[in-house]
């Protein structure tokens, strides 16, 4: 179980440790003397830092940013669903089961009208029809789904930690 699932408090940080999440989202190749420089601190103490953030669960991994449209997946769209019975075991196979398709790109359990909302990325409109109508309509549990397009994505790069 996860510190957040668990609801205990998350342990305190410093400003060092902001300055090294800040600094490992804007560039998670960033070298670790170059990290060093940018804290003040000495390479030893940079490194056993971040490894302490790993270890406590703050940074959960790496990753390369890429862009959808040159992937090919330029069209994006946002897909609420409303899912019935909502126990546990219907929604979990539902997010397992969308979670898992190459189109979603995240998927959400909601409150509200809807119950979930799944972020996708096709090649074109057709794409998105055929993804909507025969891969998340037709799922058991799905009784309404309400699909809107994505003009445009602004998303935050770096998480401030507070």
């Amino acid at each position: 179980m996860s510190r957040t699932e668990s609801h205990e408090p998350a342990p305190a940080r410093d400003q060092i440790d902001h300055t090294i999440l800040n600094e490992l989202q804007a560039d998670a190749r960033m070298t670790n003397r170059a990290l060093s420089i940018k804290t003040g601190l000495a390479q030893s103490s940079t490194s056993a830092r971040v490894r302490d953030l790993e270890d406590r669960g703050v940074i959960t991994g790496y990753h390369a940013t890429v862009d959808l449209a040159a992937l090919g997946r330029s069209v994006q769209a946002l897909v609420f669903v409303k899912l019935s019975p909502t126990d546990e075991v219907t929604i979990r196979g539902f997010l397992d089961t969308v979670k898992a398709m190459p189109e979603t790109i995240s998927a959400y359990l909601i409150s509200g009208v809807e119950d979930a909302i799944v972020h996708v990325a096709v090649t074109d409109v057709a794409h998105l029809r055929s993804t909507v109508i025969q891969k998340i309509s037709v799922l058991e549990a799905v009784i309404d789904e309400r699909t809107s397009l994505v003009f445009e994505e602004h998303r935050s790069r770096v998480i401030t930690a507070t």
